[in-house]
């Protein structure tokens, strides 16, 4: 078992390792890909098309880029002091810590670009399916939260 304090640190460096990534594959798109323009990563699977969203997921709030960022921003800090606040206690499963840190360096990528740029930078793009173009950031916010619903079921049940 890692001890709390210990848990922490590895939560913080997740966090920060997510945030790394995400702004660094942000920044390879952005240097790489003109926008509007697609090169096939794995065929017939997904391509690499460079694409920004002033909206939120699925380019909800299209158009609103400062009311969505203040949201963003809203929205961002509660999670952080909740997760603050929770973490102190040390009564969190360690999944849901790993978890939360995912989301939170995740989300922190998507909302240095709204800051930076006034939009999202989004890159991923499936060629199987019609599906918005997407980041790495929302791929990790969508782990983290399994992560999050994971360890609340095995927490329910006892396990």
């Amino acid at each position: 078992m890692i001890a709390v304090r210990n848990r922490h640190v590895v939560a913080f460096l997740v966090a920060l390792w997510c945030f790394a990534i995400d702004i660094f594959t942000k920044t390879l798109a952005r240097a790489n890909l003109p926008n509007q323009e697609s090169l096939p990563l794995l065929p017939s699977f997904i391509r690499l098309t460079h694409v920004t969203n002033t909206g939120a997921a699925f380019s909800l709030g299209q158009g609103n880029a400062q009311a969505v960022t203040f949201i963003a921003t809203l929205v961002f800090l509660l999670l952080l002091i909740w997760a603050v606040r929770r973490y102190r206690t040390g009564n969190n499963a360690f999944l849901e810590e790993i978890g939360v840190a995912i989301v939170l360096g995740a989300a922190l990528g998507n909302l240095i670009d709204r800051y930076i740029y006034g939009k999202v930078t989004d890159f991923l793009e499936f060629e199987f399916i019609h599906f918005p173009v997407f980041n790495l950031a929302d791929v990790l916010i969508d782990v983290g939260i399994g992560l999050v619903l994971i360890a609340m079921f095995r927490k329910s049940t006892g396990r």
